[in-house]
């Protein structure tokens, strides 16, 4: 089943069984899975204000375990992972969506995120992106968070260098 809203809420009770299972950085880009999937109708924890507590320990406790820096990295990880990717990471599944092995030099970004990272490399911006490609600036935003996710990188100055990279291997 497709059931959106409740695998929002599954995946924030996972986040919290993390942090008593000792995976901080596990639960934190659950928690973050979680608010970026969440519609403006509010998520889990808005929908059932009572859970509010358990998710603000769970937060409090994995913040102290692995310091704020680490917590929102991982956060921020989080928050661009897709709907089915999200569930996959929750339970541990391992298979192609599985972003999380994804680092530098994989070639596990789509057809347009590869395409979104050729043009951070030749330095347009995301508006720029958007009007070349017939996009929102918005989702063109996203594809470049997608990419930053996956590679594990932090800056489009790292992502350019990476297009580079590649492209002098396959000149090779």
């Amino acid at each position: 089943m497709d059931d959106r809203t409740n695998g929002r809420g599954c995946i924030e009770v996972l986040s919290w069984i993390a942090v008593d299972e000792g995976a901080p950085r596990r639960a934190a880009r659950m928690m973050g899975a979680v608010e970026g999937l969440t519609p403006t109708s509010g998520g889990p924890s808005t929908i059932y204000p009572d859970l509010l507590i358990h998710h603000d320990r769970c937060e409090q406790e994995a913040r102290r375990a692995i310091g704020d820096h680490a917590f929102e990295t991982e956060f921020r990880r989080g928050l661009v992972t897709q709907f089915d990717d999200a569930t996959a990471y929750a339970l541990d599944e391992k298979g192609p969506t599985d972003t999380t092995s994804v680092g530098p030099g994989s070639t596990a970004l789509t057809r347009r995120e590869q395409e979104v990272a050729e043009l951070v490399a030749e330095g347009l911006t995301n508006r720029s992106i958007a009007d070349k490609l017939v996009i929102s600036q918005r989702t063109a935003q996203g594809h470049v968070e997608h990419i930053l996710s996956k590679l594990g990188f932090t800056s489009r100055t790292q992502i350019a260098a990476w297009v580079i990279e590649r492209r002098q291997g396959e000149q090779s």
